[in-house]
């Protein structure tokens, strides 16, 4: 069995991760930590100045996703970490697909909890397209 938590380092993303490892850890699954990195194309802006931005985030993902495996581990969960640059709701849907997943944790809104009243939340398109269950934590 695979299970995936969506993370994006926010408290309610960790509030995901814990559900996940508890379900993990009583299932004996392989966990799979993924964090999504959403383009940045800025007007006016130089190619050194997006290259630096996106280092930052990578450097940020990383951070996110070693603290996450940590946590796992230390509960004696199986878990590896997938990080990707993308639409944060359909690169996670990508990899559901891709890697076979039974079950994905995902918290009810993340850092920019305002944009789910104007573009639809990243939780809503992932429950609507994931082939597979979605565990909505708040």
């Amino acid at each position: 069995m695979k299970l995936l938590v969506a993370t994006d380092g926010s408290s309610a993303s960790d509030k995901a991760l814990e559900a996940g490892i508890k379900r993990a850890r009583e299932t004996k699954a392989e966990l799979i930590v993924a964090h999504v990195i959403e383009p940045f194309y800025p007007l006016g802006v130089t190619e050194f100045d997006v290259a630096v931005f996106e280092e930052a985030m990578r450097k940020e993902a990383e951070a996110i996703l070693s603290a996450a495996a940590s946590r796992a581990q230390q509960a004696g969960v199986s878990v590896r970490t997938i990080s990707e640059v993308g639409s944060p709701a359909d690169t996670l849907i990508e990899i559901v697909k891709r890697e076979g997943v039974d079950e994905v944790f995902i918290a009810s809104h993340g850092r920019h909890g305002l944009a789910r009243l104007t573009m639809g939340s990243v939780s809503s398109r992932v429950v609507e397209w994931a082939p597979c269950t979605v565990t909505v934590v708040k």
